[in-house]
């Protein structure tokens, strides 16, 4: 969670130095393509990140069966290989195009 979030807080510092070198979403294609990149990959990660903290504070507060416990931290996990494996696709995919 500390990387996620640290990796936002880039994200934000990020967008601010894109504004201040007028580099701004209606500007070209390809930076309204950049805006929307890093704009979809953040709200992947803050999602990521809530359903993280939801697993480690159920499983640690809630009176469940460590099945239901197991079923919830497996299902965030699922989350986070799919979006690592999205992004590994979506890197490749740019890098075929170019």
């Amino acid at each position: 969670m500390v990387l996620g979030l640290g990796f936002l807080t880039g994200q934000l510092l990020l967008f601010e130095t894109l504004r201040t070198h007028k580099f701004f979403v209606y500007t070209s294609p390809s930076s309204s393509f950049t805006y929307l990149l890093f704009a979809t990959h953040a709200i992947h990660l803050a999602g990521g990140i809530i359903a993280l903290m939801y697993a480690g504070v159920s499983s640690w507060t809630m009176r469940k069966p460590i099945e239901a416990q197991r079923i919830v931290v497996d299902v965030t996990a699922w989350y986070w290989h799919f979006m690592a494996l999205l992004w590994i696709y979506i890197v490749a995919l740019l890098m075929l195009v170019r």
